[in-house]
């Protein structure tokens, strides 16, 4: 099979030629009132490429092989205009194209909600003609992606189950996801929204011209000056979220007439409490690219953005602290300090990406791309740490009054009253106590390594990753005929990372040491043992210094994929296939003094290769209804986390690391039409053979341990349904129906690893999973939605949502024959061990509207393509703060006792009514 990918991927690189091409661009206007149509769907027919105009109307096609095609403007309806276009030169401007819409057709300039725009139908069309088209159901025209993206995202719903790895997402041609994680970290770039607008996204196993794609499709941003349309905008935003006000500024220049485009933009937003007691937001944005017109056949941009941001984190926590605090939105991580508010959990975050890609294009039906990127930067998360000192989290569990109800050595009745009565009378500490840390470190002078002074038991330490990525790629489409289509591109990525423990405040006193208390409390007496790094033993460690753990990481991805589309009659097909090498190896920096033969210098090299295929077929009944079926085999390497049993501290990795699998297959109807627009679509996937690491205290081994889980296997399925309908010209419906389920399908492996044990032969066991959840967030969500537009360009969408059959991720600690050792099955403690919590279902009321204005009706000397913007959303209007939108089983378990209830669960929770304003200025 690996034979078969390899001459398919490779005899479409191999036929790379030089292409020549052009940018047809143009200003879509309302014939009726001479105002721009925003937001209407424009396709190139022989290439399947959709646009969407600009707030003012404008649209632009870059790099378009010289020949003729079909412009069809308008959703794909009988009712659609098309025109057709011939590229011969650099640049085809259409200047304005008059569109005659209905009276009531939002043409405002603002989005609608909806992101349509209806075209006039004519009655006597049925609708049954059949056209060259395209299996890709684009997001703005599919209320289901809608729906997700934007009413249930805030309610930790994930598409299908998935996790976010899942996305492939490209920017100028290279690849954004992280190689440690697989994640692309969308807040790197946060605060650009206008200059990231350009985006093609292909959801699912539906084919991408930019890259293979994941289970959740392939996301593709064209964030050059030259595909940025020319325009000057300010923006102002309120909220009341994680951030209070946004302030951003951008300019475009469009091409000059020398070959040059330029584009600038910034933004700060900022909030000095959130939502969230206790939280605030510090964040910048910049974003500069330049685009130069090298000859008729080639282009060169280069693109550098960055977002700096600081942000005061929230947890979760337990029911029973939330109910003392009176409120479900209790922050355990801030106290106050001089009469400020405090946070100790604080996210510092950098990541600064440059990009500088080539194009260029020789042939009519041929172009490529090759671009290379540096990012440099960092990540970075504080919290509290204490040595040999009281747990000082408010919301520890011997703090609170549960303590005496579920302590193993016999409840105490009385100690619960007084503490409940204690924490009542005084709210104040059920908050972060600073100044008793302070007064803690301030009565500990000691002599050690040489060194007296006020050795801090507390203080506020940050886990930071630093990151290099290096990465090369190519990307390549040619169009072989009107029916075939091929793409194809390679990527080469290196990522160094250097992973480390940094002293970010010693609260009051004058040093630390670099010490393991737990391995000191195992291993009395052994001087070595407590050696975070016996390289340098009793470090004394001041602000800013590195201390815990020190240890790099180099990661290489390599990939070629290539894709074919076939169209013939009715039928839509395409095949596409992936071959891949991933790498990664761990560096110690520290010698533990438990591992000291397995902590210091290189591991060796962990090596997977991996592969993947899709296919699928689209069925065009019609010209408005549509079958299609796809499938996908893919695989995956394990992730760094996911192999080695402790990266912080060794080098030992997972029993014969594997490479994992996913089978995915997807089917259904699509209905296309002037009145009705939606989708039926059914899917399953199975993943076996993946990895899943869970780091905890454990109670009755007194240490932290590694929990390896190997051999999982988990299945996802589900329907989907979306219908969007029109009642009137001015009044439609959208109705959202989302049923899925996530399970486990096996019982996996499990292996112990103590961090306080030199053994290395680990305890295993079989952890009980099968048939119970996957914590996937809602897997139940509706939605109803009705949009009105007003003929006086206002628009206003009002959406209920109800979701449910949210549960709480499982301990598979409870799962295992130790945990319900020589218990009786059908007793009480029995089932509520085992069982898996439900959270209760829960509705939210959202409504949204706009409204866009023409300066030159005010100011009749303003040009007419000054615009005033106004957007206002509002969640959760009936201000339910109810709403648990997911949480999980703490980890740790009492084995003694095997009381369920004495680590009680923690909640997330949705916020109450919430909004957005955005005030936008454009000319």
């Amino acid at each position: 099979m690996k034979q078969i990918f390899t001459t398919l991927i490779f005899s479409l690189m191999t036929s790379l030629l030089w292409a020549q091409s052009g940018t047809i661009k143009g200003v879509l206007i309302n014939q009726s009132n001479q105002l721009p149509i925003a937001n209407m769907d424009i396709e190139l027919l022989e290439l399947k490429t959709v646009h969407f105009t600009d707030d003012d109307g404008s649209f632009v096609f870059n790099n378009v092989p010289y020949g003729s095609y079909r412009l069809q403007i308008g959703d794909g309806s009988a009712a659609a205009e098309i025109i057709q276009v011939q590229v011969k030169e650099d640049v085809i401007d259409l200047g304005q194209v008059n569109v005659q819409l209905s009276n009531n057709t939002n043409t405002s300039g603002t989005s609608n909600g909806s992101g349509l725009s209806e075209m006039t139908l004519d009655s006597d069309d049925d609708g049954a003609s059949v056209s060259n088209f395209s299996p890709i159901l684009n997001a703005s025209r599919d209320p289901y992606i809608n729906a997700a993206n934007f009413i249930f995202g805030s309610l930790r719903y994930q598409l299908r189950g998935y996790t976010r790895n899942e996305q492939e997402v490209y920017m100028n041609g290279v690849p954004m996801n992280d190689l440690e994680t697989g994640n692309a970290i969308w807040g790197i770039w946060g605060g650009l929204n206008d200059v990231f607008r350009n985006q093609t996204n292909s959801y699912f196993l539906n084919p991408g011209e930019d890259g293979f794609g994941g289970l959740l499709g392939t996301t593709s941003i064209n964030a050059t000056a030259a595909s940025l349309s020319k325009q000057t905008r300010i923006t102002y935003s309120n909220s009341n979220r994680s951030y209070r006000n946004r302030v951003m500024i951008t300019h475009n220049t469009g091409i000059l007439e020398n070959g040059w485009a330029f584009s600038v933009s910034a933004s700060k937003r900022w909030a000095k409490e959130g939502y969230i007691p206790g939280t605030f937001y510090d964040a910048y944005s910049y974003f500069l690219s330049a685009s130069k017109k090298i000859s008729s056949k080639s282009f060169l941009h280069f693109t550098t953005f960055g977002a700096p941001s600081t942000r005061g984190k929230s947890a979760p926590s337990t029911q029973e602290a939330m109910d003392l605090a009176g409120s479900n939105y209790y922050n355990p991580n801030w106290g106050y300090q001089d009469g400020l508010k405090r946070n100790a959990k604080i996210a510092n975050s950098f990541l600064p990406t440059g990009i500088l890609s080539y194009e260029y294009k020789k042939s009519p039906l041929e172009q490529w791309l090759l671009s290379a990127s540096y990012q440099q930067g960092y990540n970075s998360n504080s919290g509290l740490d204490w040595y040999n000192a009281q747990d000082p989290r408010p919301d520890y569990y011997r703090k609170l009054p549960s303590y005496y109800i579920y302590d193993p050595k016999g409840a105490d009745s009385n100690a619960y009253e007084e503490v409940l009565a204690d924490l009542t009378a005084h709210p104040e500490k059920l908050q972060l106590d600073w100044n008793r840390l302070y007064e803690a470190n301030n009565f500990n002078t000691v002599s050690i390594n040489g060194v007296t002074g006020k050795r801090s038991v507390y203080a506020v330490g940050a886990d930071v990753d630093e990151t290099k990525r290096f990465s090369l790629a190519a990307n390549y489409k040619r169009v072989v005929s009107d029916d075939l289509k091929i793409f194809g591109g390679a990527v080469y990525q290196l990522q160094l990372m250097e992973s480390y423990k940094k002293m970010i405040d010693l609260l009051g006193g004058d040093f630390w040491v670099n010490n393991n208390q737990f391995a000191e409390r195992t291993f009395i007496g052994n001087t070595d043992y407590n050696q975070n790094d016996l390289n340098n033993p009793d470090q004394i460690v001041r602000e800013g210094d590195k201390y815990g753990y020190d240890y790099k990481s180099t990661f290489h991805n390599a990939f070629v994929w290539g894709q074919a589309t076939y169209t013939q009659n009715r039928f839509n097909f395409f095949l596409a296939a992936k071959l891949g090498y991933e790498a990664f190896q761990r560096n110690g920096l520290y010698k533990s003094g438990l591992f000291q033969g397995d902590s210091y210098g290189n591991s060796a090299m962990q090596k997977f290769f991996t592969y993947a295929a899709k296919a699928g077929a689209t069925f065009q009944i019609d010209g408005r209804n549509f079958l299609f079926l796809n499938g996908a085999y893919m695989t995956n390497a394990p992730s760094f986390d996911n192999t080695f049993i402790s990266p912080r501290v060794r080098n030992i990795t997972v029993d014969n690391p594997k490479v994992g699998s996913s089978m995915t297959v997807e089917g259904g109807y699509i209905l296309h039409s002037p009145y009705f627009n939606g989708r039926l679509t059914g899917f399953a996937t199975q993943y076996n053979d993946q990895t899943n690491i869970l780091r905890f205290y454990h109670d009755q081994y007194r240490t932290f341990v590694n929990y390896a889980m190997t051999d999982i296997s988990i299945r996802n399925l589900g329907l989907e349904f979306a219908l969007q309908a029109k009642i009137s010209p001015s009044l439609s419906a959208t109705a959202v129906a989302v049923w899925n389920q996530a399970f486990y399908t096996n019982r996996p492996t499990v292996s112990v690893f103590r961090d306080n044990d030199t053994i290395l032969t680990p305890e295993s066991t079989i952890a009980y999973m099968k048939n119970y959840y996957a914590a996937s967030g809602p897997q139940s969500a509706y939605t109803l939605g009705l949009n009105y537009r007003s003929p006086q360009y206002w628009y206003v969408n009002v959406n209920f949502n109800y979701l449910d059959r949210n549960y709480l991720a499982v301990n598979p600690v409870r799962l295992t024959e130790e945990a319900t050792e020589l218990m009786d099955r059908n007793s009480a403690q029995f089932q509520e061990i085992v069982a898996q919590e439900k959270l209760p279902a829960f509705y939210t009321i959202d409504i949204f509207g706009g409204k866009s204005f023409m300066i030159n009706k005010f100011f009749k000397k303003a040009p007419r393509s000054h615009m005033l913007y106004l957007n206002v959303g509002i969640n959760n209007i009936t201000n339910n703060k109810n709403v648990m939108t997911g949480g999980f089983n703490q980890l740790r378990f009492d084995m003694d006792s095997r009381d369920p209830d004495r680590f009680q669960p923690k909640y997330f929770y949705g916020l109450g009514i919430n909004y957005f304003v955005n005030i936008s200025y454009k000319f």
